[in-house]
Order: C-alpha cells, then sequence, then structure tokens
C-alpha cells in the first residue's frame, strides 16, 4: 500500500472520528423516542413541557405583594380541602428544614402556602402563621381547578415547583424526602444564573 494511500485513510478515519458525535447527537435529537424510559437524575416528577404561569391567577389578590416573589425559585404548598391536618403540618415542617438545609441558597426559593381557607374570614390557620418564612395565601375553588387543569392528578399536600420565570416544573407528593428535595434544588441552582 503506497504512503498516498495510507495518508488518505488516515484523514478518512480522523474526519469519521470528529463527524460520529454530532452525527450521533443529531440522531438522537431527531428520535427522542429512544431517550423515553431512561432514568433521570430528578427526585421530583418532571412536569414537561413547563407550564408558564402568572403567580396572580391562582389567588384572591387583594393587598397581597408579590414583588418579592418575581424572579425567584418557588416551591407552593397545595392545600385543596381546607383544613390542615397532621401529614400536612409535617409537610410544612418539612420544607422549612429544607430551606435549612440549603444553606447559603436558602435566600434563592420561597415557600408559598395556598391556603383554602375561608375567604370571607380572610383567616389561615395558626399553625402556619408561626412560620416567618412562609408566604400564605388564600384561594378558592376557582383557583383549585385552573391549577387541576393545568396539573393532572394533582392531590392534596403536593408542593410544585416553579422556576424563576414563572414555569410550573417539577411536582413533589406529600411526604417527599426533603434530601431528594434538596438534590433537585442544588443541581437547578447551579445550572440557573437567575433566582
Amino acid at each position: 500500500m503506497s504512503s498516498m494511500i495510507k495518508n488518505r485513510l488516515k484523514l478518512i478515519f480522523i474526519t469519521v472520528l470528529f463527524a460520529l458525535p454530532v452525527m450521533t447527537a443529531w440522531y438522537v435529537y431527531k428520535n427522542p423516542e429512544l431517550l423515553e424510559g431512561a432514568k433521570t437524575k430528578n427526585y421530583g416528577e418532571l412536569i414537561s413541557p413547563a407550564i408558564p404561569t402568572t403567580l396572580g391567577d391562582y389567588f384572591i389578590a387583594g393587598d397581597a405583594d408579590v414583588s418579592h416573589l418575581k424572579g425567584r425559585w418557588m416551591a407552593w404548598h397545595i392545600d385543596l380541602d381546607g383544613r390542615c391536618d397532621e401529614a400536612c403540618g409535617q409537610s410544612v415542617h418539612m420544607m422549612r428544614q429544607l430551606h435549612v438545609l440549603l444553606n447559603k441558597d436558602s435566600g434563592r426559593l420561597h415557600r408559598i402556602y395556598l391556603d383554602k381557607a375561608d375567604a370571607a374570614r380572610g383567616t389561615t390557620k395558626p399553625e402556619l402563621a408561626e412560620d416567618k418564612e412562609l408566604t400564605i395565601f388564600v384561594w378558592q375553588q376557582m383557583h383549585a381547578d385552573t391549577l387541576k387543569g393545568l396539573v393532572p392528578n394533582l392531590l392534596d399536600g403536593d408542593i410544585l415547583l416553579f422556576d424563576p420565570l414563572g414555569n410550573l416544573m417539577m411536582r413533589y407528593q406529600q411526604g417527599a424526602d426533603p434530601y431528594g428535595i434538596k438534590k433537585d434544588l442544588k443541581l437547578l441552582f447551579k445550572a440557573s444564573q437567575i433566582g
């Protein structure tokens, strides 16, 4: 074999070597079903595609100040039945502990409790009022129905995660492991430069 043919074969080999990853990525991009069922790193249930929302659509606005929530990560506690039982109290407590676990990143996450209390009373449960870092908004059945239309199988006690742009992106069931949620949030905070 002449040196010219050897050199051409080397050139072809190098070209294929560099083109192969690009062609593989393009093929997987065009055939996303190949990745379905693959194990992901997230602990919570990923809502895909993310659902764009406006915070004010889900509670009785009144005099509520939401300016401090814009551009921040938010975790919403969902109260569908109007009472915060023992499991609900544990969920709120767990999220408070998660706030401590986040350490220096704790300021990036705002916790919100959507309380299906009697709107006419305008009062919230005393056990929730003790948590100074928990923002409590009152909502009604029409607000809950709107959210249920966006998130199928929404349950009482679920925790919904919103990104700084207001997109609903993850759901955690009541009683979720705080360390799993912490891992998800740390990965999201690391990848996100906003919020």
